[in-house]
């Protein structure tokens, strides 16, 4: 089961981080961002044809695919439009944005919740994947959504230039576990982590791949004390980032999961952005291109890249 309650609870409510929510604010503004979101778009948009039937994930108030500008495309939301209004109506964002939510997943299968199997010519999902708590059935429904030619577009945090810099890259064995542990929640020792060693540079969430000024946590080690404590006695949802990835470590994760049959999807284009990196998927997509050796290897160098500013 593929959970995809992307943004309904978040493990730093109530923890003392009102300097992040007022930075996730900042980030909101779409006024202060439009070039920078309009590279971004344009980036994602020349890796697939938007021109058929699509499903997007997550668009919330901020749709790469905008139903008003003509795009044939479902959205596929954790609550509904009215919902998401009310939520959003005093974060600073433009509401107006927000699309109308076609599907609201309750943290099971997209397939479930969605009814139908191979109706979508591509399937967009933006910062959403990092969140969910089975990666694999994620795939696996995104596959099953997908029609034979289809095109699973992503959009992934590059763990290296944000707050997730602390923290070890995700594997497929870590993958496999979470699906085999049939989990609907993410665990309660990710749940710590994701207090525990989060980060800010210079008080950014996420920075330029130059950047060296300072870090800092963005908790103490008391709050993720306290995060796993009340959910182990309460075991309420929380939404963190369960997976951490650079570009090589996703590509290797991927790579593995076609080659031992899990999934019929392979990478089809890849390319790197400041923060975050692009990434197609499809069942005729040429692979990563290199061995898996070559990959892992990829992996150890690109998490050496990560910028330590001296004492």
């Amino acid at each position: 089961m593929t959970d995809t309650r992307f943004f309904r609870s978040s493990a730093w409510s109530g923890k003392g981080l009102s300097n992040l929510d007022a930075l996730r604010e900042a980030l909101s503004d779409l006024r202060s961002a439009r070039k920078l979101m309009a590279n971004r778009r344009d980036q994602l948009l020349s890796l697939f044809d938007s021109r058929g039937h699509g499903l997007e994930i997550g668009a919330s108030f901020s749709p790469l695919l905008p139903k008003s500008e003509g795009y044939d495309v479902k959205v596929l939301d954790h609550a509904s439009t009215e919902e998401l209004v009310n939520k959003y109506r005093n974060a600073g964002v433009d509401i107006g944005r927000i699309e109308a939510v076609d599907y609201v997943s309750d943290g099971g299968s997209l397939v479930d919740a969605i009814g139908q199997e191979a109706c979508f010519d591509f399937i967009v999902a933006s910062h959403v994947i990092e969140h969910t708590v089975n990666l694999l059935g994620f795939l696996r429904d995104c596959e099953r959504l997908l029609k034979p030619e289809g095109v699973l577009v992503l959009a992934v945090p590059d763990k290296r230039f944000s707050f997730d810099v602390l923290r070890p890259t995700s594997t497929t064995g870590d993958v496999l576990q979470a699906d085999a542990d049939g989990r609907t929640r993410h665990s309660l020792g990710a749940l710590f982590d994701e207090v525990a060693y989060n980060c800010l540079r210079a008080g950014a969430l996420a920075w330029p791949r130059a950047d060296d000024k300072p870090l800092a946590f963005a908790a103490s080690l008391e709050a993720a004390r306290g995060i796993f404590e009340s959910t182990r006695r309460n075991p309420v949802f929380h939404d963190i980032h369960a997976w951490q990835f650079t570009p090589s470590s996703f590509r290797l994760i991927v790579n593995d999961l076609h080659e031992i049959g899990y999934i019929a999807l392979k990478e089809a284009a890849l390319l790197e952005s400041e923060s975050e990196f692009f990434v197609t998927l499809s069942r005729t997509g040429a692979g990563a291109g290199m061995g898996r050796l070559q990959l892992a290897q990829r992996v150890v160098a690109e998490n050496c890249e990560i910028r330590v500013p001296e004492a």
